[in-house]
């Protein structure tokens, strides 16, 4: 009788600690597997480029997607 009662005992108590576990597991290996996105660093002659870019009116430095200037209004 006794051994019946710790069988029980484990498994009620054994079950949902190795099912929580086996969880996490789950989740930590679907994370790892998880493709993450691949940035690719500018090359020094289009920073410079970038960099080289100003408004001809008052000088201030441009950005490539801007078609007028943010401080005097000049179109680029």
């Amino acid at each position: 009788m006794m051994g019946f009662g710790l069988l029980m005992m484990a498994l009620v108590l054994g079950l949902p600690v190795l099912l929580i576990a086996a969880i996490l597991i789950w989740v930590l290996s679907l994370k790892s597997q998880r493709s993450w996105p691949k940035f690719s660093l500018q090359t020094p002659t289009s920073l410079m480029k970038q960099e080289a870019r100003n408004c001809t009116h008052c000088g201030l430095g441009l950005q490539a997607e801007w078609t007028h200037c943010p401080n005097c209004g000049a179109p680029i």
